[in-house]
């Protein structure tokens, strides 16, 4: 049992699953991804001003203020080395200013275009480096992307409230009569356990959608995304069968369902 590999690490996932040559620059874009979480903006500047400079920059390469030197320029290096699109990086950074102040999206269509420039360009550009580049593969990289960001927020729903953050449509919301505060405090009552179940829904339809990416892959590539696949199927079956109770304790899989996993990437079977 000690040999069975820990659940999927849902923030960064595929930050350490990688051949030693290609480990240092997948950590380089990840950290720009993190830093682009709490992006810096300057005292008294128009955010949107900001950030359309910001992007310009990001996209032609160019020193940034709105995260550290070092991540801007090792980001740089690593898309020079790799032949990486800086437009990919460009796109967060086009995101990131949703994350300045209270975040909230009215609709699913507008949670669905945050998405489109926040997770899946830094899929894309981990997925470019694993030499995954043809459009039918982008596609599923983009249903993936997707889906293990909207289980990472849904699993730190409490925590991003306390920041201001709710990736969960506000049109949704209403719809089952659950408030914000609801959501930040708990219990999980009937109409909150009905809302939460119809965003899993959402996160397995796009991982359901994204799974035909693990038969392109060899051995060393499937092996990891099949893990963190299942591990984000385990979860959504954890959330269920508390009743999507998110504020008692955190989600996280027992030892019995980690082996669980373990034993669904060998044999293939749910």
């Amino acid at each position: 049992m000690s040999d069975v590999p820990p659940p999927p690490d849902l923030p960064r996932p595929f930050y350490d699953a990688w051949r030693p040559a290609l480990r240092p620059a997948a950590r380089t874009l990840w950290r720009w991804h993190s830093a682009l979480v709490e992006p810096a903006v300057p005292t008294g500047a128009s955010v949107d001003a900001f950030f359309d400079e910001e992007r310009a920059h990001a996209e032609a390469g160019e020193p940034l203020r709105v995260i550290p030197e070092d991540t801007w320029s090792d980001a740089y290096e690593v898309c020079d080395v790799h032949g990486l699109n800086r437009d990919w990086l460009g796109a967060q950074v086009e995101a990131a200013r949703l994350l300045v102040g209270d975040t909230r999206f009215e609709t699913a269509d507008a949670l669905d275009r945050f998405i489109r420039l926040w997770a899946a360009p830094h899929a894309r550009l981990l997925a470019t480096l694993a030499g995954l580049t043809n459009s039918v593969q982008r596609r599923w990289v983009d249903e993936l992307a997707r889906g293990f960001f909207l289980l990472a927020r849904l699993a730190a729903l409490p925590a991003d409230l306390a920041k201001g953050r709710l990736f969960i449509p506000l049109e949704e919301l209403r719809q089952y009569d659950v408030s914000v505060d609801q959501l930040r405090t708990g219990p999980a009552t009937e109409s909150v356990q009905r809302l939460l179940w119809k965003h899993s829904v959402r996160i397995q339809d796009a991982l359901q959608r994204g799974r035909s990416l693990a038969d392109d892959l060899w051995f060393w590539q499937r092996y990891p995304l099949l893990r963190y696949w299942y591990g984000a199927l385990a979860l959504l079956d954890e959330l269920d069968r508390r009743d999507f109770d998110l504020w008692s304790k955190p989600l996280a899989l027992s030892r019995f369902r980690r082996f669980e996993v373990y034993l669904h990437v060998i044999f293939g079977r749910r």
